[in-house]
């Protein structure tokens, strides 16, 4: 059996690959539809949503997937969880952080215009990263 932190690594990068593919189609829905509303501020507000829903998430499924199984209903309500959503926030942070540090020295700095999709844009990739983490700890709460 998966040690937690492995659990966690797997599903932070699903839910992140999930979001990023739903955001992608989600701009070049609206993209194309060209609404008279359509505005710079919606790919932003889809981004943050998405990363917050993201970070939510990852961190229900690592801590269900980790906890052990047994009548407390909830995994928060288990023995131990605690310590687990520790472990899904530390992880979760590492793999946010290592993956701007990726997309930073691969794309950012090498001035592709990166319209409005993550990883290609620098700010809506860190608004959706700052989302995710975000709604990683408040899932705890």
């Amino acid at each position: 059996m998966p040690s937690p932190i492995l659990k966690t690594l797997l599903v932070v990068l699903a839910c992140l690959i999930a979001a990023d593919v739903v955001g992608a189609l989600a701009c070049t829905l609206f993209d194309i539809l060209d609404f008279t509303s359509n505005s710079p501020a919606l790919s932003y507000a889809i981004w943050l949503v998405l990363g917050g829903f993201c970070g939510l998430i990852a961190y229900n499924v690592a801590g269900a997937w980790s906890s052990p199984k047994g009548r407390w209903g909830d995994w928060s309500s288990a023995p131990g969880s605690k310590g687990i959503g520790t472990v899904i926030l530390i992880v979760t942070v590492l793999v946010v952080v290592a993956l701007a540090g990726l997309f930073y020295a691969l794309i950012w700095t090498q001035g592709v215009a990166g319209d409005d999709y993550v990883p290609d844009s620098e700010p809506h990739s860190l608004v959706f990263f700052v989302a995710v983490l975000a709604g990683v700890p408040s899932a705890g709460s």
